[in-house]
């Protein structure tokens, strides 16, 4: 009888990304057709049909299934903008490309962003979800190529001021988040205007 061969990494990851994905695809069906708020993890378990110790080996609560998908539709969603975003010639017009993509899913999405602004902001292990797939790689490589191109002040890293102008995305979005009267767009461009201009006043203009 022949010796099993050890399975390599590549397969076990495969098996799990699988798994997380089907995690995440059944989560989001309960919590399309139930609620967010009213689905529970043994629910989760129940309809993925896989025990409840799988599920919290990678999803400790449930907030960070969400992550998961929430980070697993923006990187799909990055993959089809890219040429859109690729075709714009400067970097504020490239970003607000993007961010007026994002203000269009968050506008479709907004019952799912609480809980999920709560569980990145106090800094939960997400453990499945991690940082992957989040806005803040999109925004250093666009101001990464800033750089390189002249554009963009060279003196701090891309992954730097993609952390600072990320920190902006979020006070625009919990802004419209407590006042529905707000247009996200319109938030999402201030804090735009911000990470590229400052919020110092212009000069006024001198006369001849």
């Amino acid at each position: 009888m022949a010796t099993p061969r050890p399975e390599v990494p590549d397969r076990r990851q495969r098996k799990r990304d699988r798994t997380l994905d089907h995690i995440a695809r059944t989560a989001l069906r309960l919590f399309e057709a139930l609620g967010y708020d009213a689905v529970t993890m043994e629910q989760v378990a129940a309809e993925a049909d896989i025990a409840r110790r799988t599920l919290y080996n990678h999803f400790p609560v449930k907030e960070a299934i969400l992550a998961y998908s929430i980070h697993a539709q923006l990187a799909a969603d990055l993959v089809l903008l890219g040429p859109a975003i690729a075709r714009h010639r400067t970097l504020a017009s490239r970003l607000s490309h993007l961010l007026d993509a994002s203000a269009d899913w968050c506008e479709a999405h907004r019952a799912y962003l609480p809980p999920y602004l709560r569980f990145r902001l106090t800094g939960s292990d997400g453990r499945a979800g991690g940082e992957a797939g989040d806005m803040v790689g999109a925004f250093a490589l666009l101001i990464d190529e800033a750089q390189r191109t002249g554009e963009l002040r060279g003196d701090l890293v891309a992954s730097h001021l993609a952390v600072l102008l990320h920190h902006l995305y979020f006070g625009a979005l919990m802004r419209w988040l407590a006042d529905p009267s707000l247009v996200l767009r319109g938030e999402f461009a201030v804090a735009l205007d911000l990470f590229l201009h400052g919020a110092a006043r212009s000069p006024a203009p001198v006369s001849g």
